[in-house]
């Protein structure tokens, strides 16, 4: 006698071997909660997308790791591409997969929003690169062990179950493969408060997993529920000690000085309140993290 499908939870096991059925159970509701999360966040995207990339600008020219920081061509944390076969995972408009490709890889793109890959497509099109992208969840890859690299910029905290992101990364790289993102610092959750006259940030409760929602209001007037999730150090660390990678590097990023920004960052501080008060907490403390991790041999 076997379990039944977890897509089916009544299982015939129940009474014989309560154990089991409560693992595959917990198995079935664990992935359910995980579709529900997605797929309001899927929505949400797919709402927001197209203004968000018209607020973003991110460059098709080199790889991005956060608002206000370095780029892959100063910080070198790919190394050499050319030739590599890399998958970005929460790849939004794909501007990485295209500057990556530029750069000699052959490149993929995943995300769970289609506006988000549609958007990528005419960038594509438009940047005339050759970037494979489809639309699907990082939690389950359409993959088989293929990839010299998988990377991601600031998008894992979005992911509800960050264990199986990382295991689905690990699955699907080649031995000695490196899975490689930025990805919000937990200090970015922080407000800037006075302390004996001074600026400095405040956290409340650093080791409180959470669920951090907001409101995206949209040009047409209409409002948007976004959430991400709220993750401490040591889960990035045991999330990829625990599924077969070794951390090889770790950084985190100082902001930029203002004569050192793109324009259209510049013009971000100046006129979006929200981005003014990220530059000043990243005056303070650490706002993305990068990791570098390999696959065990």
């Amino acid at each position: 006698m076997s379990p039944q499908s977890p897509a089916n939870p009544s299982f015939s096991l129940c009474k014989e071997s309560p154990v089991l059925s409560n693992r595959y159970l917990l198995s079935y509701y664990r992935d359910r909660w995980v579709d529900v999360l997605s797929l309001a966040l899927k929505d949400s995207w797919n709402r927001i997308s197209e203004n968000y990339q018209q607020k973003s600008g991110i460059s098709t020219d080199d790889v991005y790791w956060g608002d206000f920081v370095a780029t892959e061509s100063q910080l070198k944390i790919l190394g050499d591409v050319t030739g590599k076969r890399i998958l970005e995972i929460g790849c939004g408009g794909a501007q990485n997969s295209i500057a990556l490709s530029k750069w000699g890889a052959r490149t993929f793109g995943v995300d769970l929003s289609r506006k988000q890959i549609l958007y990528g497509m005419r960038l594509m099109r438009n940047e005339d690169t050759e970037v494979g992208l489809l639309v699907c969840n990082m939690e389950n890859l359409p993959f088989k062990e293929s990839f010299d690299i998988v990377t991601t910029a600031v998008s894992l905290h979005y992911a509800p179950d960050l264990n199986a992101v990382v295991a689905e990364a690990n699955r699907i790289l080649v031995e000695s493969g490196y899975f490689t993102f930025s990805t919000a610092h937990p200090f970015s959750e922080g407000k800037l408060v006075k302390c004996r006259g001074k600026s400095a940030v405040a956290l409340r409760n650093y080791f409180k997993r959470r669920i951090v929602r907001w409101i995206d209001k949209l040009p047409d007037g209409s409002r948007v529920k976004m959430h991400s999730y709220y993750r401490t150090l040591q889960d990035y660390f045991d999330a990829l000690t625990k599924n077969g990678f070794v951390v090889e590097r770790y950084m985190e990023l100082e902001r930029l000085e203002e004569n050192m920004l793109y324009p259209l960052d510049k013009d971000k501080i100046r006129k979006v309140r929200e981005a003014k008060q990220q530059y000043r907490i990243m005056r303070e403390v650490p706002y993305w993290i990068i990791f570098k991790a390999r696959k065990k041999a």
